[in-house]
């Protein structure tokens, strides 16, 4: 299992195509980058924690 140090939210806009859009990207801890998605729709960004007993 790789450990994600971040995840990022980066919003583009594209003057001479005449694009809007979100690229969702993973950074992991070993220097690894990996774009996710992209999506012309602004994510929810959230924060969920849970505990396993």
């Amino acid at each position: 299992m790789q450990k994600i140090k971040e995840i990022r939210v980066e919003e583009v806009h594209n003057i001479e195509e005449k694009e809007h859009f979100f690229r969702v990207y993973f950074h992991y801890a070993d220097g690894k980058i990996k774009m996710i998605d992209e999506s012309s729709t602004r994510p929810i960004l959230a924060r969920y924690v849970s505990k396993v007993y």
